[in-house]
């Protein structure tokens, strides 16, 4: 069997090494491997385990190197007939993913790194038939980014030679390369030392210094080379200068880590440099430029796994972290105990062998269109080639167009009941969602799911179906961005093109700003089967548009279908997210927008603080779209000056229930927080950024709606006054519209049902 692996280039580094290792691990079990790279340190390893390599300009985006090595790629795979080919980095899987349109030959890939997904970025990505993926956050980021389907990927481990790293290895010749001391407690960090890799280098020097003469004979050795290795050399001299010693020592590109680790008493560092290291029985501080985890040990296991020991999603690093940690190993740790554990859980969970039973898998997986976490470990001489089978599509009822796989909590509880409504009535139904993310889209609700942006896809999956549903949110708006109004008219007129039926179920109408988009509009929503509206005031903004009603009916928001739900267990959740058993709290739920008031931040925070000491409730800040307004909650936290907490995750809509049932009050800026609050009993007052939130408050009976462009402290207090004295009425009077809104609700459901069976 043999096997071609194209990566960008063989210098140091976690993903090099891992290729390295992997490749002569394969050669061993006697599968014929060569490596396609631009070359680099390691070349001599390969070529002294046998192991042929190809010089071939991958470690670039340059066109012309591009081409080049099209074409020397094409020469080789075409001579050398491989049975895979096996991608490690994105211009190389790039380049082969093209190349095996024309030669088809079997295609894999490993995924070691995130890259930038942007456009056109996100162009310049293959991930082949299969991949492994080396952490299970990497193998979400596939499944999110790229839409791959979760079955087509294994995770897999940098497995580390144990011989080779072992706390044995004779590190003579470097210390006598490098003048280490004798009787030194030595630190060794090694990191590719790019600028997007060597932020902790710097931090630790600056660390270091903190710690000359409290902590007798430290010496630091910093190995690696890089873009960023002349400005980490030049701070390490700065910093010995000023010591008046050579406590900081740094040696630029090595392959001979294994001695540098071995030498050491305490590591620094992350990804697979830090299992190196613990595999020479060395305890490790991960820390690196995505985050910092601190000391491993049996308490950090679970986050270094999930991580890949890279830390991404942990708090950032810092030199104080490295200061406290530090000490903490030198002063009150047993340093042998910490490394004896830490070569134990290499040795169960990182051997290379199993590293290289995953890529075996993998290929198994590739050449028989079997599923990658089913396959088994196969004898290379017994494996057959065989053509992936293309599955035929079968019909399909339903497709749900809208703003789905963003990680809005308000669209994704719409998709959510439009789901669960039509399966209620049509258990049998057959559903595909439009979404950015259709891996995740399929995961989570069960459906089908295609990339929203695949046009050709879209197209030819209308015509196997019966009915498109515009669903959930205001999606006939320009407020947003004119490119969404656009894009959802276009997927309606595809749809009435393709001769299916179509609906907008539980909209929002409006506002059109521009009214030149008005004729449009109007002649592709009067030709829809039927539309449901979520209030009266969209009617009436139907009406302005010049658009037919006569197949309109005002129901209510797909949400209000979640009235009733269980909202038992709210204690385990307030627990995680901070809050304690008896501790009473009110919410606040805000975002970023074009015309907040020049001091809206400070004037929210002013009326935290003041229903804080007032009432004795603590704030709880709820990000609706996490990644769109963490930010802007975090600020004005930081102003509060008192107690305050933030849900630091989206929250699925069952827990944000839960999270609001407890709560005395709410401050909502986006929609979906105003009708959570109403489905959860809990009056709410509107920041209104958005006709959409003054109209849906007139619906829900609630009279407390403050614009954002001149909201203040001295006009929010009054109304948190009035509404924690008045509560108890207040929550009568939501009870009676909620059920009226649950009734209105599932009436979306019923129509679309009734479209499907005509």
């Amino acid at each position: 069997m043999r096997v071609l692996m194209a990566t960008m280039q063989l210098d140091i580094g976690g993903a090099e090494t891992h290729i390295v290792e992997l490749s002569k691990a394969l050669a061993r079990r006697g599968i014929e491997v060569f490596v396609a790279s631009n070359g680099g340190a390691y070349e001599k390893e390969l070529a002294e385990s046998g192991i042929k390599h190809f010089s071939v300009p991958l470690n670039t985006k340059n066109p012309v190197s591009m081409m080049r090595s099209y074409r020397l790629l094409e020469k080789i795979i075409s001579e050398y007939k491989f049975d895979i080919v096996h991608g490690h980095a994105r211009i190389p899987s790039f380049i082969c993913g093209k190349l095996r349109k024309k030669l088809g030959f079997p295609f894999v890939t490993t995924a070691h790194w995130v890259f930038n997904t942007k456009f056109p970025l996100n162009l310049l990505s293959d991930w082949g038939q299969r991949s492994l993926a080396v952490s299970e956050d990497i193998k979400q980021y596939l499944i999110d980014n790229y839409g791959i389907d979760g079955d087509n990927i294994r995770v897999t481990i940098n497995g580390i030679d144990t011989e080779k790293f072992s706390a044995d290895t004779d590190f003579t010749d470097i210390k006598k390369e490098f003048s280490l001391g004798d009787n030194k407690r030595r630190i060794v960090y090694v990191s590719r030392m790019d600028t997007d890799r060597s932020l902790v280098a710097h931090q630790l020097i600056s660390a270091a210094e903190t710690l000359y003469g409290e902590i007798p004979n430290l010496e630091v050795v910093i190995v690696g080379g890089g873009d960023d290795y002349e400005a980490v050399k030049a701070e390490a001299d700065r910093a010995n200068k000023a010591a008046g010693a050579r406590f900081i020592i740094t040696t630029g590109a090595r392959t001979d880590i294994n001695k540098f680790v071995a030498s050491g008493d305490i590591f620094v560092g992350v990804s697979r440099a830090a299992l190196e290291a613990m595999s020479c029985e060395k305890p490790a501080i991960i820390a690196g430029n995505e985050g910092y985890i601190g000391i491993f040990d049996k308490d950090k296991l679970d986050i270094s796994i999930d991580t890949n020991f890279c830390c991404r999603g942990c708090k950032m690093s810092d030199p104080k972290y490295l200061v406290q940690d530090i000490r903490e190993l030198f002063t009150k740790r047993d340093l042998d105990a910490l490394g004896k554990y830490s070569r134990e859980i290499i040795k169960t969970r990182y051997s290379v062998e199993t590293m290289a039973d995953d890529a075996m898998k993998l290929y198994s997986s590739a050449l028989t269109g079997s599923k990658i976490n089913g396959a088994d470990v196969p004898k290379p001489e017994v494996i057959e080639k065989y053509s992936l089978p293309y599955g035929k599509g079968i019909k399909n009822d339903v497709i749900i167009s809208g703003y789905y796989g963003f990680r809005n909590s308000g669209d994704d509880t719409s998709l959510k009941a439009i789901i669960d409504g039509l399966r209620e009535l049509l258990p049998k139904v057959r559903i595909t969602v439009l979404s950015k993310k259709p891996a995740e889209t399929k995961r989570i609700y069960k459906v089908d799911a295609i990339n929203r942006i695949n046009l050709m896809k879209i197209k030819r999956r209308m015509k196997q179906s019966s009915l498109l549903i515009s669903g959930g949110g205001s999606l006939i708006q320009d407020a947003t961005s004119e490119k969404s109004l656009i894009y959802y008219l276009a997927i309606i007129r595809m749809a009435q093109w393709t001769g299916i039926k179509t609906m907008l179920y539980g909209n929002g109408i409006g506002p059109v700003l521009n009214k030149r988009y008005y004729p449009q509009i109007a002649k592709i929503l009067s030709r829809v089967d039927a539309i449901t509206l979520r209030e009266p005031d969209s009617l009436e903004a139907m009406e302005k548009i010049g658009i037919s009603t006569s197949k309109t009916t005002v129901t209510a928001d797909a949400a209000f279908t979640l009235v009733g739900t269980d909202l038992e267990d709210a204690d385990s959740i307030l627990k995680r997210v901070g809050i304690g058993e008896k501790e009473q709290y009110f919410c606040i739920s805000v975002r970023k927008w074009k015309n907040l008031a020049q001091d809206f931040e400070v004037e929210i925070a002013k009326t935290c603080k003041y229903v804080s000491e007032r009432y004795g409730l603590t704030p709880l800040f709820i990000p609706m779209q996490y990644n769109q307004d963490s930010a802007i909650c975090r600020r004005i936290m930081d102003r509060c000056g008192v107690r305050s907490v933030m849900v630091e995750r989206d929250l699925n809509i069952y827990d944000m229930l839960r999270v609001l049932s407890k709560s005395r009050l709410v401050m909502g800026m986006r929609l979906h927080i105003l009708i959570y609050s109403a489905c959860a009993g809990i009056p709410v007052i509107g920041l209104s950024y958005d006709p959409k939130v003054d109209n849906m408050m007139k619906y829900m009976g609630q009279n407390y709606s403050l614009p954002v462009s001149s909201l203040t402290y001295d006009k929010l207090k009054p109304i948190c006054d009035e509404i924690i004295e008045n509560r108890e009425n207040i929550v009568e009077s939501l009870e009676e519209i909620r059920r009226k809104a649950k009734i209105s609700a599932d009436k979306n459901s019923a129509i679309a049902a009734g479209l499907l069976k005509l």
